[in-house]
């Protein structure tokens, strides 16, 4: 089992770094953009597409590694009052009635997207450029499929805490938080 979350945790930190990747293209090709259009009098007819895609994408594929390292925005005000072993039951119960279909519907619309972009070779209908959109329909399924595995491995490690099988990442997390990251 712990092989499993570690697999995911990798997985996670891997597409992080590639959301950093993203947000440094998306970065330089709005500087490009701005410099050939206020400074040369020449727009591109590609940079607002860049953007866009590696900006969803880019946000997408990191939200694995932020639910791992508990960057989302919670509002548990009330429950992170509550002993961890209700915060872990509590997890576990949003988990499973809310996020898991939330997100199954999420990675059965995105792989659609995907395959049905892919198959008929779809162009973006209001670009003048006119890019493939497949590409970007599959960074979003690999985004979204990274997040449904990094929730699976959070429900399992809370699953645990409750068990006492393992430590409850909420106890992880605030340790942490005094201690630094992990290694």
């Amino acid at each position: 089992m712990t092989r499993f979350l570690t697999l995911v945790d990798k997985i996670s930190t891997a597409l992080a770094v590639v959301a950093m990747f993203l947000l440094a293209v998306l970065i330089i090709d709005m500087m490009y953009e701005v410099v050939s259009r206020r400074v040369f009098s020449a727009p591109t007819l590609w940079a607002y597409d860049i953007a866009y895609m590696a900006n969803g994408v880019g946000f997408l594929v990191a939200a694995g590694y932020t639910l791992r390292n508990r960057g989302h925005i919670r509002i548990d005000f009330l429950s992170s009052r509550l002993p961890i072993r209700s915060q872990d039951w509590i997890n576990i119960v949003v988990y499973l009635c809310l996020v898991f279909p939330a997100l199954s519907f999420m990675l059965i619309g995105t792989y659609v997207g995907w395959f049905e972009a892919y198959v008929t070779d779809q162009l973006d209908p209001v670009s003048p450029w006119k890019p493939l959109l497949w590409p970007l329909f599959a960074g979003m399924f690999i985004g979204v499929a990274s997040f449904f595995l990094q929730t699976i491995a959070e429900c399992i490690r809370h699953f645990r805490s409750v068990l006492g099988l393992g430590v409850s990442p909420l106890y992880v997390s605030e340790v942490e938080e005094m201690d630094g990251p992990r290694g």
